[in-house]
């Protein structure tokens, strides 16, 4: 019995041994029950029975391999159509074993899929978003604004004087320095708020529902906690950052507003440096 359950061939066998043999079992019965038999009656009780016998079988030969026509099914629709990831387990035969094994591998296939997106998608050295990340939610982000009239802000802001720590401390130290803010920048973000990494020492931070005002305090804390990192074998205070800070206007680009903020981060570098400058104001 359990051979029949788990071997699909051993079903559709019994199935077609079963149906071929309705005829004898009507004609057996028929006897039995102490019918007069004649050659139209039995003519008759025959193709009855093979006729019954046939539907059947397509029947049960219709019910066994629907499961694969399901998965032909879902997998095709797959693209557009994650179906196959839920469907329940099927009969332990050849049809379930596909069926189980294209979902295995479809969910190695959708975490793969994950892994890539979050690395296309995130600096492997800061564990922040990448300039290409930015790109692509930057407009979702400014959309959301425009639509709620919510003000949308962004910080641009660099590290001073990364050259010279490269070069006198070697890039081991330099990536360092990179990653102590870039932990910075996470101690202070809202759960909304978005960070990346657009450059060599360039960063930039998105700041949904702040105008200038509030960008500019956020900045001006994240300053002072960069100048307090520490990272050997620079000296505290040796890590600073210049910052600038811009609030999108009404349908602006991202390239306009990255344009503003950089402009004001410009003003950050020759007024001193480790200082925070604001954008031209609407």
């Amino acid at each position: 019995m359990n051979k029949i359950k788990s071997s699909i061939v051993a079903k559709i066998f019994l199935v077609c041994f079963v149906s071929v043999h309705v005829p004898l079992i009507a004609l057996v019965t028929f006897l039995s029950l102490g019918f007069q038999p004649s050659a139209l009656s039995i003519f008759g009780l025959v193709l009855s029975a093979t006729l019954v016998g046939t539907v059947l079988c397509l029947y049960a030969i219709w019910r066994l391999i629907s499961p694969l026509n399901r998965l032909a099914s879902v997998l095709k629709r797959y693209p557009d159509d994650k179906t196959i990831l839920t469907l329940p387990a099927t009969a332990p035969d050849e049809i379930g074993t596909v069926t189980d094994s294209a979902r295995s591998m479809l969910l190695k296939v959708e975490d793969l899929t994950r892994k890539l997106k979050h690395q296309a998608s995130t600096d492997f050295l800061t564990g922040l978003g990448n300039r290409r990340a930015l790109m692509e939610r930057m407009p979702v982000i400014q959309a959301h604004a425009s639509r709620s009239g919510e003000a949308v802000s962004i910080i641009l802001f660099d590290l001073d004087h990364f050259k010279r720590i490269n070069d006198e401390y070697g890039h081991e130290t330099g990536d360092n320095a990179l990653m102590a803010v870039a932990e910075a920048v996470k101690d202070h973000l809202r759960p909304y708020d978005y960070a990346a990494r657009i450059g060599g020492e360039e960063f930039c931070i998105v700041l949904p529902r702040a105008d200038m005002t509030s960008a500019l305090v956020v900045a001006e804390r994240l300053r002072n906690a960069v100048a307090e990192c520490v990272v050997e074998p620079l000296a505290k205070g040796r890590i600073t950052c210049s910052f600038g800070v811009a609030d999108a206007r009404q349908n602006e680009k991202l390239q306009e507003l990255l344009l503003r903020a950089d402009a004001a981060l410009y003003q950050a570098k020759h007024g001193g440096r480790n200082l925070v400058k604001s954008a031209q104001s609407k």
